[in-house]
């Protein structure tokens, strides 16, 4: 194994062990305890990644109308806790991306442009 193979298996160790992944972990197997919630909470998010990713200019009113409409899914604590653990899961793994970005000289100039 090279050495950053075993950078990254570190940094993957290390990911792992934060209370961000471990919540995670934790919600999802409570989800998994239920199929039929975990389909709805499924169905939900790939609503709502669709609207983010639709270039749709009214994008604050489409999920807010989304949520409305599945609100019973909001309301359930599984669900909640789940969707809660995902959402900083996913912005710590993007904290970490963009810290790769920014001490690499890797160019993203399309993003501010």
């Amino acid at each position: 194994m090279n050495q950053l193979d075993e950078k990254i298996t570190e940094l993957l160790h290390t990911i792992r062990l934060t209370p961000e992944y471990q919540k995670y972990q934790d919600a999802k197997e409570k989800l998994h305890q239920d199929p039929e919630l975990e389909q709805q909470v499924h169905e939900f998010r790939k609503k709502i990644h669709a609207i983010q990713n639709s270039g749709n200019v009214e994008l604050f009113w489409e999920v807010d109308r989304l949520e409305r409409e599945n609100s019973a899914i909001r309301k359930n604590s599984i669900a909640e806790e789940y969707m809660e653990a995902e959402l900083a899961f996913c912005r710590m793994v993007q904290g970490i991306n963009w810290k790769l970005i920014a001490g690499l000289d890797f160019e993203v100039g399309f993003i501010n442009g």
